[in-house]
């Protein structure tokens, strides 16, 4: 039979109203544990304390800032003057930003999942490394003071972000991975 040596604190109930104890002996003893047995870490524990979801949150929600840009985009350019139309960059790259944040949020409920969220990070890393070139190349081609350039600046800058951030969360996840080797 197993037994385990923990320390319990005694406490006597008071007898009478104004908490001095009498001569008698307590009709009730309560034990409680001096200090607490530490629990048992759940899964993902020291990857889900760097916070990801703050990660994933910022992720999912310039992906949808990037999915409405290139639907303006779409809705008001010529379609061949942009690269950043012709190729559908923000959105493809929106929707893939949307699914990587959710996946990753997803995380706290399903760790099992952790290798799928790897993979659609590093996805989302080489979506957004093609999609910057693109975008780089359109914005050295056409060198102009309008609106069309400077929104398309602005979907430079929110795509660099997220591949920050992808890249941020493919460090913290490959290195969950090799704790969970050892």
């Amino acid at each position: 039979m197993a037994s385990a040596h923990i320390e319990m604190d005694v406490q006597h109930q008071e007898d009478s109203a104004d908490g001095r104890r009498s001569d008698h002996p307590p009709l009730v003893k309560y034990y409680r544990a001096s200090e607490p047995l530490p629990g048992i870490k759940p899964v993902l524990h020291n990857f889900l304390k760097k916070g990801p979801a703050s990660c994933a949150a910022v992720l999912a929600s310039s992906g949808i800032l990037s999915v409405g840009i290139g639907v303006v985009f779409a809705a008001s350019f010529d379609m061949q003057f942009f690269l950043l139309t012709l190729f559908r960059v923000p959105i493809v790259t929106g929707i893939l930003f949307i699914f990587t944040g959710i996946l990753t949020n997803v995380l706290y409920c399903h760790p099992e999942l952790l290798n799928t969220c790897f993979f659609a990070n590093i996805g989302c890393l080489i979506v957004s490394a093609v999609g910057v070139i693109l975008l780089s190349i359109d914005l050295a081609k056409h060198k102009s003071n309008e609106i069309q350039y400077k929104m398309e600046f602005m979907v430079l800058c929110v795509t660099l972000m997220d591949m920050i951030i992808a890249a941020v969360l493919i460090f913290l996840i490959q290195r969950e991975k090799q704790n969970q080797k050892h």
